[in-house]
């Protein structure tokens, strides 16, 4: 995720002051490590370190240093772990160049290669490092800031904004490429931030940037440039209300709801990673194992249940679901030396987790494939293998895009594997990931702007109700789990998830008249869930759908209400969006019944206990 702040001012006494004052509002989005490049007398001066903004200023006094210009840079570790060579901002070649991002550069891999092998000098292993490269590539062609800069962005794929800047001239100059990029102006500076917060410290007037658009600041001016072609725009400055608590969480009232919002960005961004290199060392981990097992606890645990849906049907290998805790007693004495244990945990620490991984490292017992969203985390650095989430700082304790991007995680491997061992023919393969990589992304965002207000018109009906199901069938079992698991989390009421056939196995007993049940379908399984919805609703149960819009399943609601549609998409990608409307549904309903949805109690977002 990340955060950078670059300023440019008429004063040079206080830019590490005003860089960490304002990055301070930035510390959701990352807290690996910190720095701060400040240029005085035409000399870049850069400190660096790993840890949390105040520890490092309190260790490098950052706010001491001085200068009229610099870039600070928050970091979320996902290419590199957080260490001090890859904290940001970085060089270029020679310390003339200075820059940081925020996002992901996707041909990370490869064209920090090419660098290698051109002749630049890279000491990272982080990817905002090449993007101060690229400019760099680009100066000595053109000896032009301005063009290096516009030119540069051709050479980077994926979704990112970044700022740079050169020792010997006076501007910072900063892109947007799919990540969030806000500028200000001030009486005596300009600024360029990640996003609102860092910006609110300075000035309220803002000046919001397009992807495709570039920045060139100077201490009294912000112009604004369109990056295909260098024309020049005119940008109006707006003055913002919002106060600088309510920018941190985007204008959402709870970072849940903005958590939610993020879901689109964070497809394609995990899509990113997992067509990067390093996906050949998952799949021949996965390839070349016997026994797998797919470890985890909580959301992470309902994903997977997804997941050994996609494993079968695309690829056509079995995954064996076990939660973190019951793994040990119902599985140790079955691993060898070839046996595979994915590993999912969104903090790398869950205690659960770890013992599996002690299990399997201190007795040999086959190989381990951590799939993790925070870098740095024990779970990363002992697994043998690991995924990044790419989702960033989750803050809200209910887990959203963490769930949401392992599904995709699961869905792209088992797609992968499918190709690779004959399940899939190549264009049903090639079919399915360009969904996953080209379309998902739309698809969620439709998702969320559809399923909004229905969710919310919904939860209002629902208050009164203290005692529910969820059910789901084949491919959306785990969703069903996971909407249920939501609503206990942040509502605080009874809803149990589970297997929409088992319902007349028992639980059918505590239908009575208007008691709700929650069916997540989709339109390849809603012939069997309309047997299950016929059980409830012949004890006069209520009935509410969540999935496509289907005629036959509109006959068993008593009002549209009580019908989350999603979009019509591909079908694989049914399981993956059905999960939406149910965050959505749980956190307007969690916020009727007056409670903070990011604070639920008892509740804490990594668990390290057994």
């Amino acid at each position: 995720m990340c955060g950078i702040t670059g300023i440019v001012t008429k004063n040079s006494e206080n830019i590490g002051e005003l860089l960490v004052k304002c990055s301070r509002k930035l510390t959701y989005r990352g807290y690996d490590s910190v720095g701060v490049a400040a240029v005085l007398n035409n000399e870049v001066h850069l400190r660096k370190d790993v840890g949390t903004i105040d520890d490092v200023d309190k260790r490098l006094k950052l706010s001491s240093m001085l200068g009229d210009r610099g870039i600070a840079q928050l970091r979320w570790a996902t290419y590199g772990a957080p260490t001090k060579v890859n904290a940001q901002p970085h060089f270029g070649c020679k310390p003339v160049f200075y820059g940081a991002h925020n996002g992901n550069i996707h041909n990370y891999a490869e064209y920090r290669q090419e660098l290698i092998d051109t002749g630049h000098i890279v000491r990272s292993e982080n990817d905002g490092e090449l993007c101060v490269h690229a400019v760099d590539k680009y100066y000595e062609e053109t000896g032009d800031m301005f063009e290096a800069v516009r030119r540069s962005v051709s050479d980077l794929h994926g979704a990112f904004a970044f700022a740079v800047g050169r020792a010997d001239e006076r501007e910072i100059y900063s892109v947007k490429m799919g990540s969030s990029l806000v500028a200000g102006v001030g009486s005596n500076e300009t600024i360029v931030s990640s996003d609102l917060p860092s910006i609110l410290p300075v000035t309220k007037q803002v000046i919001y940037l397009k992807d495709g658009e570039m920045l060139r600041l100077t201490p009294s001016e912000v112009e604004v440039f369109r990056i295909e072609d260098g024309k020049k725009l005119n940008r109006p400055i707006e003055t913002t209300d919002i106060d600088e608590r309510a920018a941190e969480k985007g204008g959402y009232p709870h970072f849940m709801l903005k958590e939610i919002h993020e879901q689109p960005m964070v497809a394609q961004d995990v899509i990113g990673v997992l067509e990067g290199k390093e996906c050949e060392d998952w799949l021949k981990l996965i390839e070349e194992s016997s026994n797998k097992y797919l470890v985890a606890c909580g959301s992470s645990h309902n994903a997977g249940i997804v997941g050994t849906y996609y494993f079968n049907k695309l690829a056509g290998i079995p995954l064996i679901p076990a939660i973190g805790g019951q793994f040990l007693p119902m599985y140790s004495n079955t691993l060898d030396e070839d046996s595979l244990c994915i590993l999912v945990s969104q903090s790398g620490e869950t205690k659960d987790i770890m013992n599996v991984l002690n299990l399997v490292e201190e007795n040999n017992l086959g190989k381990t494939l951590g799939i993790v969203n925070v870098i740095g985390s024990t779970l990363m650095f002992n697994a043998d293998s690991y995924v990044p989430m790419a989702c960033g700082y989750e803050i809200s304790v209910p887990a959203t895009k963490t769930y949401f991007s392992q599904t995709i995680i699961f869905a792209y491997l088992a797609a992968k594997l499918g190709e690779r061992n004959g399940n899939l023919d190549r264009d049903e393969a090639r079919e399915i990931i360009t969904h996953l990589s080209k379309d998902l992304p739309k698809y969620t965002q439709t998702a969320i702007d559809r399923t909004d207000i229905l969710a919310k018109n919904l939860a209002r009906t629902l208050v009164d109700v203290k005692d529910l199901y969820c059910l789901g069938y084949g491919f959306t079992d785990g969703v069903a789990r996971e909407g249920a698991l939501k609503i206990k989390e942040i509502c605080y009421n009874h809803c149990e998830g589970m297997y929409s056939s088992e319902f007349k196995h028992g639980p059918l007993s505590i239908v009575t008249e208007d008691y709700p049940v929650i069916f997540v379908t989709t339109p390849e399984d809603s012939w069997m869930v309309i047997n299950h919805i016929n059980e409830v609703k012949a004890r006069h149960g209520r009935i509410i759908v969540v999935g496509e819009r289907e005629e036959k399943l509109e006959a068993y609601l008593a009002s549209n209400i009580d019908y989350l549609e999603v979009p019509k998409a591909p079908l694989l990608l049914n399981p993956i969006l059905d999960v939406i409307p149910l965050q959505l549904l749980s956190y307007y309903l969690s916020v009727d019944l007056g409670i903070n949805p990011d604070l639920p109690r008892n509740l804490s977002k990594t668990l390290t206990v057994d």
